[in-house]
């Protein structure tokens, strides 16, 4: 390399072409010699089963864990879609329901029987002069027997609770 020397602002030595002697040495010196068995040794393929095995069972779990996990989401969808379908016939069964049940009471209102009542079957309404009172007798009971059963001491006891708890 260059070394700073007064005055000179360049290197030029740079810009020289180099001997070939340095080009020579470098390149004799950058050569490793390896013995025929590493050369062999290196040439091989290394058989790794475990390791392809493993890499394969890891590859294979993920992609079942993606399919799963697609497939939840399809069935998700899928659910939703029928639920949403389901809502809609549901909101259209009930407005069918409320517009009958109108219609049903519009036909059984109280008006409606009675103007069915007078124009259609002659009737009228009651007056005074239908009412007929009747009177029963006061003295008039009934009154039913049991025959009396005979009764353990547990029943009797438990009769005897309730009565006090009543």
């Amino acid at each position: 390399m260059a070394t700073h020397r007064k005055g000179e602002a360049y290197d030029f030595e740079l810009f020289e072409p180099k001997r070939q002697l340095e080009q020579e040495q470098q390149q004799k010196n950058n050569i490793i010699r390896l013995p025929q068995e590493q050369l062999e040794k290196n040439r091989r393929p290394k058989h790794r089963g475990l390791k392809v095995i493993s890499m394969s069972l890891f590859l294979l779990a993920m992609m079942t864990i993606a399919g799963s996990l697609v497939y939840g989401q399809v069935r998700l969808t899928e659910l939703t879609e029928d639920i949403n379908t389901y809502s809609t016939v549901l909101e259209e069964q009930q407005s069918v329901y409320v517009q009958l049940k109108m219609k049903s009471d519009a036909k059984l209102s109280l008006q409606t029987v009675e103007d069915y009542a007078e124009n259609n079957l002659g009737m009228r309404k009651i007056e005074q002069s239908q009412v007929e009172y009747i009177s029963l007798s006061k003295g008039d009971k009934s009154q039913v027997v049991e025959e009396e059963q005979s009764q353990n001491l547990l029943t009797s006891i438990w009769d005897f609770i309730q009565q006090l708890l009543s």
